[in-house]
Order: structure tokens, then C-alpha cells, then sequence
């Protein structure tokens, strides 16, 4: 049996509880908006928020890879 919207929004933040997920709100200028845009576009993906995380976990492995050394 399909489930309802309710019962589909609920499971969502059980998942969501689950993972631990909070929102995080930016308040960007313009020419910020517009370089993250950019980027994503360059690099190929349609979503900025992926473009944002590959960043942040690109930055978090070459500090690994610093403590390392």
C-alpha cells in the first residue's frame, strides 16, 4: 500500500533525526552566489550543495594527508 504525504514526511525526519541533519544557513553577496555557481557549473554538478560538500571533503582529506607528513 502507498504510503501518505504525512507518513513520507515523517519517515524523512526519522532519516533525517537519525543522521543527524541540521540546516545551515549562508548569508552571501552576489559575486559569492555567483562564484559558487560557477563553480558548480565547472565542475559539473547540478546541485550547489554537493559542489560545497566535494569542497569541504577535498579540504578535509589534504588536512589528513598534512597530519601525516
Amino acid at each position: 500500500m502507498a504510503l501518505t504525504p504525512a507518513e513520507r514526511k515523517r519517515r524523512q525526519r526519522e532519516r533525517e533525526q537519525a543522521l543527524g541533519m541540521k540546516p545551515l544557513r549562508m548569508d552571501l553577496a552576489a559575486g559569492e552566489r555567483q562564484a559558487i555557481e560557477a563553480g558548480a557549473r565547472a565542475g559539473g554538478y547540478e546541485d550547489q550543495t554537493e559542489y560545497l560538500l566535494s569542497l569541504v571533503y577535498a579540504d578535509r582529506d589534504k588536512s589528513r594527508k598534512g597530519d601525516e607528513a
